[in-house]
């Protein structure tokens, strides 16, 4: 990191009830790459765009894959978005194949807050994800807040995912095996839209076969339409980590400050394109993981929305806290063991997936 971002040897220091919370490897970490320095929301979206303020750090590369190619679609609006597609080796494909049939394909959304964040952020975890399943991944590069609030970002994801099972043939994919899943708003995009899927369909006989919500955001009215914590909030972790490491409320509020449809009114946080825990029905939603992180503020709506699916779905669902680490965690693959565990219990998920071996018992 430049020395520009650093402040002084305390600004952003855990706090003990936290440090003795968090597990070693993290706490190594943070004190090595972010205890001193100024993290996103201290900054303006202009400076963070200009100097971007990256998880560079502490992120494996992820093993060797087939070819890299890189598209541009057409949205419904008639704007553009890039995609990456990974493709898997000969040999990888072959983990994948049914009687010689094409290859699965995943739709990965990173995160950022929906203000932040870009289309190579989760390379190592894409990478893996192919290595193990044999499946071909696209990167969505949505187009971002404030110039681009909600639900542009969302809608950007489902028209890719319209136009993967629309062009299947030519993209060299199962359309009948389609996952979707990300990190943080990247987990949000992918609730609500297995939701969408349900509901709308997906053409060409396009079916989602598995969701991926890595600590995701699922519940906007977590706080009010002044963006304070609802006294009310039955999300306890909204206050224990108030100020905890890395996304404390502070840090979180001003990504919806900037992502949320303006007005920000008590229609638009219960909306449940923004808040997914407040869909009507959760049946008929593909098989789910969702993976929470213990000291995040995010942890029990993520809990919440898990249970949810539990309750009230009739589908396969799991749910995995990462214990002793906050809610950047899945990046450090090279620094923190959770993280390690995270790319083999969601890869290997994927993998069962696309095999149709998730089935609710």
């Amino acid at each position: 990191m430049s020395s520009a971002l650093e402040v002084d040897p305390n600004h952003n220091a855990l706090l003990p009830e936290f440090e003795a919370r968090l597990e070693p490897h993290y706490v190594t970490l943070y004190n090595k790459h972010i205890r001193g320095r100024k993290l996103a929301h201290e900054f303006t979206v202009e400076e963070n765009r200009s100097n971007p303020v990256i998880l560079s750090f502490g992120i494996e590369p992820g093993p060797v894959v087939g070819k890299v190619e890189r598209l541009n679609i057409t949205v419904s609006d008639g704007a553009e978005i890039p995609l990456v597609i990974y493709r898997p080796t000969e040999e990888q494909a072959k983990i994948s194949a049914e009687g010689g049939g094409l290859p699965p394909v995943h739709i990965n959304v990173h995160g950022g807050g929906w203000v932040l964040g870009g289309i190579a952020d989760d390379d190592s975890w894409i990478k893996n994800a192919v290595a193990v399943t044999g499946c071909v991944a696209i990167s969505v590069g949505y187009r971002l807040a404030p110039e681009h609030r909600l639900p542009t970002g969302i809608n950007d994801v489902w028209d890719t995912l319209v136009y993967v099972a629309q062009n299947s043939a030519d993209l060299g994919i199962d359309q009948t095996r389609i996952s979707i899943g990300g990190f943080s708003a990247g987990g949000h995009i992918a609730a609500v839209l297995s939701h969408r899927s349900r509901d709308r369909g997906l053409p060409n006989n396009g079916k989602l076969v598995f969701a991926l919500m890595v600590i995701p955001v699922t519940d906007a009215n977590a706080l009010d339409t002044d963006l304070q914590v609802r006294n009310d909030t039955p999300y306890s972790s909204w206050k224990e980590c108030y100020y905890g490491p890395f996304l404390s409320y502070a840090r979180m509020s001003w990504f919806y400050k900037y992502a949320l449809p303006l007005p920000i009114t008590e229609s638009v946080l219960l909306d449940p394109e923004i808040s997914p825990i407040h869909s009507k029905n959760f049946k008929g939603l593909p098989p789910t993981l969702v993976y929470p992180a213990e000291i995040d503020v995010l942890r029990e709506e993520g809990l919440a929305y898990a249970k949810k699916l539990q309750d009230e779905g009739d589908g396969w669902v799991e749910c995995v806290v990462a214990k002793g680490v906050p809610h950047p965690f899945p990046h450090q693959t090279a620094a923190t063991p959770r993280a390690k565990e995270l790319v083999t219990k969601s890869t290997t998920r994927l993998r069962e997936a696309y095999a149709g071996l998730l089935k609710r018992s």
